[in-house]
């Protein structure tokens, strides 16, 4: 990727970051919401950045050790461990290497484990649910192909955004369009506000 374009994503990538997920929910007309179960794992956790995808067996983290190297800056790890929670698939040290490597944070729909050590990172991690029981690392595993995330499909580069109410999809192509028209509508929302504590409207 060359410099303007890194540049570009960064000027993007701020703005997704001044909107809601809430708003990029209402604008894709409710569409590209992932399920609900797949939380913050920490409070006030935040994130913006393209999706790099992995499919990995249930309860096997091999493709993601395999693809950490890999990663940078703005990137989001979106990873389809199949819904299973009764094995991490990351902890806190996965978790360290990757903001090391200016990850912008991880989606799981999946397990974690380490939860309060990620929080002291301030890293951001949404998952289906936290265990302290370990992963296999045997595979299989595959990366850089779409992914089902939660009744969302992901594709690499896609972009994805979270907040303290879960996470929003949005395709690449759209992404202008999409961020646009979620600023307009937290603007009027704002505007409302304004209006609601005046006492213009009751």
């Amino acid at each position: 990727m060359n410099e303007d374009a890194v540049n570009a994503d960064a000027a993007l990538r701020e703005r997704f970051a001044g909107v809601s997920v809430s708003h990029l929910g209402d604008v894709m007309d409710r569409l590209n919401v992932v399920d609900g179960r797949i939380r913050p794992i920490w409070p006030g956790c935040r994130l913006a950045g393209r999706a790099v995808t992995v499919l990995t067996a249930g309860g096997d983290n091999r493709a993601i050790h395999e693809i950490i190297p890999a990663l940078k800056d703005g990137d989001v790890l979106v990873v389809n461990g199949q819904g299973v929670t009764h094995r991490a698939l990351i902890g806190e040290l996965i978790a360290e290497r990757a903001q090391r490597r200016g990850c912008a944070g991880f989606v799981l729909d999946a397990a974690v484990r380490d939860a309060d050590e990620i929080a002291g990172l301030r890293f951001p991690v949404y998952a289906r649910g936290v265990i302290p029981a370990g992963p296999y690392r045997n595979g299989p595993g595959r990366s850089g192909v779409p992914v089902a995330l939660g009744g969302v499909v992901v594709r690499p580069g896609d972009w994805v955004i979270g907040d303290s109410d879960g996470l929003a999809v949005v395709p690449q192509e759209e992404a202008e369009d999409i961020v646009a028209k979620a600023e307009s509508k937290r603007d009027t929302e704002l505007q409302q506000q304004d209006d609601i504590r005046a006492g213009r409207i009751v």
